[in-house]
């Protein structure tokens, strides 16, 4: 659709003190102009997006063949609010116009996940905890006992019986609730379900269950210190020493809660199975989930010492990927605020600045715009180098502080166990990766894995029904198929989904330049690969500085060779344009034209929207 600008708008444009500030208003009055336009609307766009998911999966349909066959209907449901949401909907917030298309992108690619390429209700499962520092009160009220199944009606009379003896909670709880290895009918794994406890035979388990130590329950506290540190050794985790051990010995003793596998909660209250749900639709990297990506730091509830459940402390909180996590809030808000956030803030806020003073980032590569003396002087190699460096640096930082921001906003203690630090791992994986793995290890451990569940399905997917052979059990040719088809899919639906960013932009752009990005990425990973393994016995041979240099200078120039291809469709989507940051620094500093130390106007802000009296569900924050 062609739009016509009013053109008082590009008059007034004219006048503005900045390029950047003409851009903006012009690209605005372009979005006003459009009649068909709606904005961004919270809750109404995230309808699709997590509340269809959501109240489907709430209901059980394990037992039900007719309504888990709906769920195409649901798929089909979502698929078309977020066609309705990349064509129709934009925002004179430039971020957030370009997230419309990442958001309905992404979504869509999310509800396959949980609709298609899982089955949440049979296999998903997460560590959740049972506060028990009341146990006898719990038992006088019958509140254990009268939630058992039929099937261990004996075991219940048996904990009725306790409710005059003084038995201290992980004799009791140990019993009742912890997983067991499997065997004999007595041997029953039992997970607890919020309001129920159901048996978890026939789950499909990623490790064994957590190991129960025979004998003593009130046994030594230094035999029990060397079973700490032996089966610290047997789990692979970094050594520990007898303070240590100690230390974990006695937080154990005091621990309030007990951690358990929580599977699909089918029996308990809706509330408690809209909690399951909900956690599950909303943590894109399932932390805390048992389908966690390996990535990550295990999770898993901590082993059963004795007569008493190790704390979250147990165990290594650092992947070999580098991604790392506490349990400690108080480190986590520090971490976040003095080593994630400020220093990212600072680094975003120079390169606005810097970028706002150069025509390639306000308006795009076809601009007509003189450059300013500093860039006019320079070789258009060295502008070439400096732009696209510019751009990384900025996208990498940018990524680096909201990420770090919303994670600590998810930290709050309201939030339960869900907020702990535990389920709230580093950003980033550790830069390593990239000496070691080159662009391998760029893209796939160190750059943020957000979407790497959603990305990995269709794969895990085809592998579990036979479509692709599995590399550990073949060899050979599968050994280069499965992984190839792998890392294929993850960059189409990257590109996917920056594709459909790029569509919703204000401004006129070729959304196929994104694609184009992945794709090239995609290829260089496996240019690479094939050039490590012809020339793996002379790359042996030289120094690990040297490799490692090797791997570092292959991610920059390949990067630098076709960064270009994204950075570009950045430009002409006006990303540049949005104010990343509330206070500049760098302005108040003497840095760039526009001198506003205060960068937030009302297009910036969230505000109320009211839709007309026929159109009453556009209510809402508008973005």
């Amino acid at each position: 659709m062609s739009l016509q600008v009013p053109q008082q708008s590009i008059q007034h444009a004219a006048h503005l003190p900045d390029l950047a500030s003409a851009y903006r208003e012009f690209y605005r009055a372009k979005l006003r102009a459009d009649v068909q336009a709606t904005p961004l609307i919270f809750p109404l766009h995230l309808t699709a997006y997590w509340i269809i998911p959501t109240l489907y999966l709430a209901i059980p349909h394990k037992n039900r063949p007719w309504l888990y066959r709906a769920r195409w209907l649901v798929l089909a449901l979502v698929c078309a609010f977020h066609v309705y949401m990349i064509k129709h909907v934009k925002s004179p917030n430039f971020a957030a116009s370009y997230g419309v298309g990442i958001i309905a992108s992404w979504g869509t690619i999310w509800n396959f996940y949980l609709l298609v390429w899982t089955r949440p209700q049979w296999d998903a499962r997460r560590v959740e905890r049972l506060k028990v520092s009341q146990p006898i009160d719990r038992l006088r009220n019958d509140r254990v006992a009268d939630r058992l199944p039929a099937s261990l009606e004996k075991g219940a009379s048996a904990v009725r019986k306790l409710n005059s003896q003084e038995v201290a909670i992980s004799e009791i709880d140990r019993n009742a609730f912890s997983s067991r290895p499997a065997g004999s009918a007595a041997n029953t794994p039992i997970s607890v379900h919020g309001n129920g406890i159901t048996p978890t035979t026939g789950m499909r388990h990623r490790e064994s269950q957590p190991v129960q130590e025979n004998g003593d329950q009130a046994g030594d506290e230094e035999a029990l210190v060397k079973r700490i540190i032996r089966l610290n050794n047997s789990d692979k985790n970094p050594p520990l020493d007898q303070d240590a051990a100690l230390e974990l010995y006695r937080r154990a003793r005091e621990e309030e809660y007990e951690y358990y596998w929580q599977e699909y909660p089918a029996n308990a209250s809706f509330l408690t199975r809209l909690d399951w749900v909900f956690d599950i639709v909303s943590t894109f990297r399932l932390t805390g989930w048992e389908s966690a990506p390996s990535c990550l730091p295990p999770y898993k509830p901590p082993p059963t010492i004795g007569p008493y459940q190790l704390p979250l402390e147990y165990g290594s909180h650092r992947s070999k990927q580098g991604y790392e996590r506490t349990v400690s809030r108080r480190k986590l808000v520090l971490s976040r605020l003095f080593v994630d956030f400020l220093p990212s803030y600072i680094i975003v806020d120079v390169c606005a600045a810097l970028m706002t003073s150069d025509p390639y980032f306000v308006a795009g590569p076809e601009h007509d715009h003189p450059l300013p003396p500093h860039l006019a002087s320079l070789h258009p190699a060295l502008l070439f180098l400096q732009r696209t460096t510019l751009g990384f640096v900025a996208v990498i930082f940018a990524l680096q502080c909201f990420g770090a921001m919303l994670l600590a906003l998810y930290c709050p203690p309201i939030l339960g166990f869900r907020a702990h630090p535990w389920h709230l791992p580093s950003f980033t994986g550790s830069f390593s990766q990239v000496t070691d793995r080159g662009l391998s290890g760029f893209w796939g451990a160190w750059w943020h894995q957000t979407f790497r569940v959603g990305f990995s399905a269709p794969t895990k997917w085809l592998l579990r029904l036979g479509y692709l052979p599995s590399p550990r059990r073949h060899g050979g040719v599968s050994t280069l198929i499965t992984p190839a088809v792998s890392a294929i899919m993850a960059f189409v639906q990257s590109g996917m989904i920056h594709a459909a960013g790029s569509y919703t932009s204000v401004p006129t752009t070729y959304y196929w330049g994104p694609p184009i990005f992945f794709a090239l990425s995609g290829l260089g990973m496996v240019l690479q690969t094939m050039l490590s393994r012809g020339l793996q016995r002379r790359i042996e041979r030289l120094p690990l500085w040297l490799r490692r240099l090797g791997n570092v200078a292959f991610t920059f120039l390949w990067l630098l060779a076709t960064g270009w291809t994204l950075l570009d469709d950045f430009g002409r989507c006006g990303i540049w344009l949005w104010e990343p940051v509330p206070v500049s620094f760098s302005r108040a500093a003497g840095l760039g034209v526009d001198r506003r130390v205060w960068r937030y106007d009302k297009d910036s802000l969230p505000r109320w929207h009211w839709g007309s009296w026929n159109r009453w569900w556009e209510t809402g924050i508008a973005v």
